[in-house]
Formats: C-alpha cells, structure tokens, sequence
C-alpha cells in the first residue's frame, strides 16, 4: 500500500542542471575553432586582396637572388618580393617567382622590363652603389601594354632610359660603331643633354644604327638641319689651315661621345636670299628655310660624320667638276684641299692623279675640283642686290678666262708645308682657248710665284755653270803655259839662275868687307883721320 500510495518519483533538480551542462558543452567547444576557421579565411582572404598577382622571371643566374630577402623596386619602392628561386627545367636559366603587392599590379604588363641592379661603371656615371651594403634587388620598369602577362624574361644589361624620361629618340648612321657604346654621352654646344641607348648593324651590313636618346627640352634642337658628329677622343687634324684641335670634354676623350648642331648660319643665309630674289623665289626659299629649321620627328635619321669640320661643310645644291693639269709637283695637295678666290671657299679637291701622254712621254697631275657656282653671286654693282645666276654659266667661265682667270698652287703653310688651289686673275697670262665641251672641263693653271723664282735660280745657275765652263776652256790653257815657263826660269841650271847666284857671291863679299871696316873704326876711330896705321906700329 505504501508503495501505491506513493506518487511518480521526481529527479532531483540539481543533478538535470548539471546534466544539461553536460549535454551543452561540446557545442561551446566547437565554436572555438570554428571562429579559428572564419580568422584564417578572413586572413586569406586579407592576403589575397591585399597581395598582386604572381609572376615569374627568367635570370641567366641566381648570384644575389634569396628567396624572401631578395625585393623588387621601382623608383627605390618596395613593389613585391621574391618567393622561390628555382632552376628551369633545362637547367639553362633561374626562375624567381615573385609576388607584386597590390598596388603594383599593373606591373604584371607584358612589356614590363626587369634586372637586376648592381654596382656598376659606365660612360654615363656610376649607378648601383647602395647594394654595396643592402645588396642586390631587382628593378622593375612599368610599360605601357594593358595586356597581361604572367612569365618575363630580365635584362641581362640594365637600360640606360626607364619609361618617364621625357624627351625623343633619334638615329644616326655610320660606317663603323667606333669608340661608341650603350650609354655614350651626346653632347649639345658642350652639354651632356643625353646618350646614346642602343645600335644595331644595318640588314646590308654596310652601316650601323646608332639610337640615342635626347632628353627634354634639348630635344627641341635637334631640328631637320642638324648635324652630328663624333666627337670622341681628341681630334687634331693637319690640313691647309693648319693644325686643328677639337674635343667636348674630359669624358668624350675618355669614354667617346657624339656632339650635334645646327648650322648657325642657314637662317642668315635664307633670308638675304629671299629678301633679294623675286617674290616667288623668296617664298620658296622661306618654305625651304623653315622646313630646314623645324623641329625633328622622333625616329628621324642623320647621318653621324667623323669629324665636326665635315658636319658643319656648307652644303651646296649645285656642283660643277674640272680638272687642272699641272706640269709641276703636287707635293702638299690633298683630297679635300680648299678652292678659293681671293680667300674665299669656292670648292675643293676630290682628286688627285698622274698621267702620262704615251707619244711626248709627257708627264702631267691631273687634279680634279668641285666648284659651288652659289658661292660666287652676281651682284649689281649700282643697287648692290644679288642678281639670278647667269643662264650658261660656262659661258661666263669663258670671258672670265680670256680676262686671265686661272689656277694655281699656293703654300697655305710654311709650317705643314700644306697646299690649296688659288683662283684669281692674272693679265698677264698666256692665251688659253677654254673648250666646254670636255668632261670634266679643263681650267688652264699657271705655275706660282716660288716656282718662277726656283725656276729664275735655275736659270741663272745653269748659266753661272756655263760661263765657267767657257772661262776653263780660254783660261786655263794660258795657265799651263805660264806655269812651263815659269819652271823653265827657275830650273837650277838656268841662266837666271847662275846669274843670281854669282850675284849673291858678290853681296856676300861685299858685305864681308863692310863688316872688316866697321870692326876697325870701332877699335881704331881716328885712323879716320890718320889713316891705317902701317903694320908693326903700335897703336
């Protein structure tokens, strides 16, 4: 009874709470690493945003590259770091895997250039002294290709230009690279103003191209007229002027450097023109002018010459080749040898030869010349203004020529014993028949003032050795008879000779009894009065 009467049994309170916690408590456990889990996917996820993308570098060797040490910069900024550094599977090349930051992501272009920087010495300065204590990094330089890319190939040499530099390149041609390089200094009126950035030999393999770069606002000069030059070293040069030196600087002569200009005087020239010449050809000449001076295009082509006397050679449209056939030395002529009228450059020589006729055996040195027609203006003698050039202007040569127009060599230096080819008038000159007709056309020489005076000292000489001849011939033999008789007189069995000698028998005589006299008086003086005493007489 009791047991029915009793009711349900209840559990006791505190041991269901403490059952319930039981039940509850792996449920807390497992947000730990759940919010374990969300922090890393937050971190990822913190990584991948804040990080760029990946890439790969291709280097010909790993020296300086440490995975995790070795960073990228651009502009000496941090822009990735170098993660892995492995060997190609060829085992020809180093791959670096790098990661970009974020920020940097635009770096991934595929005409993106890397390298890697270390100390180094070129014509252009000393770069890359800073790793010398934080070591080598890579440098990074941004394109300007949207396309992207995930593989590179470095620079096995770093660029001398990075993108940014204001200014334009330009290319020269030559005939030999010479003492110049990557790097190379070019110099304006002896300003560094850029360098030069890359050269290749021409698809003919008969010149080289020479890329410089020329930064801004130098650039601006380098017009359509402009000429450059080497100017390399140190050039002398020993020509009719006599000894030239030219050089840009102590950089130039040690490391090379091209220098460019304009010609100075164009502009001058452009303008007397069309300020003298008929409206028309005023306009031209202003057209011509101004397209001369206008400013070059990037890429444009010049042509680099080898020294600064021939870059700055006037130029001349028109041109006309003679000979002159001189019967005399050319010893001190040269191909390139100045023309001139009356001290002004009218041409120069382009040749020189020797020719011989084969009936006479004559020899002559045939000496070829340009002569700019330009350069000689017709001007008005009344108004003073320069007049078109003559419509036959071979014509003109003709009636110059029958008013003694002629050529000869002169001495431009004593010194370098250089000589140049003088035009001027001479009346009195022998006739010469000028024939237009001949290629190239012969202007009639006459020998120069030292060689008269050589040639008047021949003469006089020839004439001295003839006139002694002449004097040995009459002379001489009425010497040789003088002298036979002259030795005939002074034989010693001559009559002359026995006569002289009989005459010194009677001097010496004479002379003994002047000397017995003058021993007496001097012993006995008054037998000047009494006479010689008589002998046994005392005195």
């Amino acid at each position: 009874m009791s047991n029915l009467s009793q009711g349900p049994e209840l559990p006791d309170l505190p041991s269901a709470v403490a059952q319930a916690k039981r039940h509850w408590a792996p449920q807390i456990i497992w947000i730990i690493p759940i919010v374990a889990v969300l922090v890393g996917l937050g971190l990822m996820y913190k990584a991948v945003i804040d990080h760029g993308p990946t890439i790969t570098v291709a280097f010909k060797t790993g020296d300086g590259l440490v995975a995790g040490k070795t960073f990228v910069k651009f502009k000496e900024v941090t822009i990735g770091l170098v993660k892995t550094v492995i060997l190609s599977e060829d085992h020809q090349q180093v791959i670096a895997t790098i990661q970009l930051n974020k920020d940097a992501a635009d770096f991934a272009g595929e005409d993106t250039r890397f390298w890697i920087v270390r100390p180094r010495i070129t014509a252009s300065g000393v770069s890359g002294l800073s790793t010398l204590l934080d070591g080598p990094f890579i440098a990074a330089d941004i394109g300007q290709s949207t396309t992207k890319a995930d593989s590179f190939v470095a620079l096995e040499v770093p660029p001398i230009l990075t993108g940014g530099n204001p200014g334009r390149e330009f290319i020269l041609r030559a005939p030999t690279l010479g003492s110049h390089g990557i790097g190379t200094p070019v110099y304006f009126r002896r300003l560094s103003v850029g360098q030069v950035v890359a050269y290749d030999l021409d698809k003919d393999g008969k010149n080289i191209s020479i890329r410089v770069f020329v930064n801004a606002p130098y650039d601006q000069y380098v017009t359509n007229n402009a000429r450059f030059w080497n100017a390399s070293g140190i050039d002398v040069s020993l020509n009719a002027s006599g000894i030239q030196l030219q050089t840009e600087s102590l950089v130039a002569v040690v490391a090379g450097g091209i220098a460019f200009e304009a010609p100075q005087s164009q502009d001058d020239r452009s303008e007397r023109i069309s300020n003298q010449l008929s409206q028309v050809a005023a306009t031209d000449s202003v057209q011509a002018s101004s397209s001369l001076t206008e400013r070059a295009k990037e890429d444009a082509v010049f042509t680099l010459f080898p020294t600064r006397v021939m870059a700055m050679k006037q130029s001349d449209t028109r041109t006309q080749r003679f000979v002159l056939n001189f019967k005399q030395s050319v010893r001190g002529l040269s191909v390139g040898a100045p023309v001139e009228f009356r001290g002004v450059n009218l041409g120069e020589v382009v040749s020189i030869e020797t020719a011989m006729d084969p009936r006479t055996y004559e020899v002559i040195q045939p000496v070829e010349i340009f002569l700019y027609p330009d350069r000689l203006k017709v001007r008005s003698l009344k108004s003073g203004a320069i007049l078109p050039p003559p419509v036959n202007e071979l014509e003109r040569l003709k009636a110059l020529i029958k008013k003694g127009f002629r050529a000869q060599l002169q001495t431009a230096s004593y010194l370098t014993g250089q000589q140049y080819i003088n035009l001027d008038f001479f009346p009195d000159a022998p006739k010469y028949t000028f024939n237009p007709s001949n290629y190239p056309p012969e202007l009639p020489v006459i020998p120069n003032a030292l060689e008269d005076a050589e040639k008047t000292v021949a003469n006089v000489l020839i004439k001295t050795d003839r006139l002694v001849t002449k004097l040995d011939e009459k002379i001489i033999p009425e010497f040789d008879k003088t002298l036979k008789n002259v030795n005939a007189i002074t034989e010693s069995d001559s009559p002359l000779i026995t006569d002289m000698r009989d005459s010194m028998r009677e001097l010496t005589k004479a002379a003994t009894s002047i000397k017995t006299l003058t021993d007496m008086l001097d012993q006995q003086p008054q037998s000047l009065i009494f006479g010689k005493p008589a002998e046994g007489v005392k005195k």
